[in-house]
């Protein structure tokens, strides 16, 4: 009987066991994570976040420390400690990227294969909050791909990260940007933060997902893992594209 009893509190153990560990996969099936799209892992630095908003209060550190945290978490990407970046840059007597053979040279003196600099263009922590971002990732190395159609007259007039003269080589220009402001009063905005509030959990917070709307750190995170989100996705634009190009015109060759 004792037997029975045992084999019965062992199998009850066991299903309960088995209950948390699916509840938690469950829960890590939720987390939303990103994707490289290059065919190998890529280094990447992330230079110091610029304010072109003109809000004093804005902790531009800060905003850096949550977008190389998001940058981490993508599939791919080996981001180099802003630590190291911010060393580098204190040893070459800079304290802001200002444009982009500054930006390749930090890159290439960091063994990176790529640089990513962003800019926060507008910013009101008051909710329903607003965040402006506009984002750049430049190529050490080539990737095997043409760059986006960028056009540099229209970069040098942009509100971009880094001042691009209309007359650059080729190799100074950005691989792709994004530019976007993150206003929460609009309704797409707003539905796009409480997703991502719940794939990243809101704890026993009394805001539920609104928690990311309600709070300028986690409306920031969100805003960064946006902004690398659309950044990726105009990459994979650029990399199809190319690939796509080159395959027709190996077609008309033959």
């Amino acid at each position: 009987m004792r037997d029975i009893k045992r084999i019965t509190i062992i199998g009850t153990t066991l299903s309960a066991c088995l209950f948390v560990l699916i509840a938690g996969c469950s829960q890590q099936k939720k987390q939303v994570r990103l994707s490289s799209p290059y065919p190998r892992e890529m280094t990447v630095v992330l230079a110091p976040v610029l304010n072109y908003s003109g809000e004093r209060n804005l902790d531009t550190l800060k905003v850096t420390d949550i977008l190389y945290s998001e940058l981490q978490q993508v599939r791919g990407f080996a981001v180099i400690p802003v630590d190291r970046t911010l060393a580098q840059m204190a040893k070459d007597g800079i304290t802001n990227i200002e444009d982009p053979q500054q930006a390749l040279n930090l890159a290439s003196q960091l063994g990176a294969d790529m640089i990513v600099v962003a800019a926060v263009t507008e910013y009101n922590p008051y909710y329903p909050p607003i965040v402006g971002i506009a984002m750049q990732v430049y190529g050490v190395r080539s990737d095997g791909f043409r760059s986006a159609s960028l056009d540099p007259v229209k970069l040098a007039r942009s509100a971009l990260p880094l001042k691009i003269s209309a007359d650059a080589a080729p190799k100074y220009l950005p691989k792709n940007q994004i530019q976007e402001i993150f206003n929460a009063r609009d309704k797409r905005i707003a539905a796009l933060a409480r997703k991502f509030a719940k794939s990243r959990g809101t704890g026993d917070s009394p805001y539920k997902t609104d928690l990311y709307l309600r709070s300028q750190e986690y409306y920031l995170r969100f805003v960064c893992y946006q902004s690398i989100k659309e950044l990726l996705d105009k990459e994979v634009e650029r990399i199809n594209t190319a690939y796509l190009s080159d395959t027709d015109k190996e077609k008309e060759f033959n």
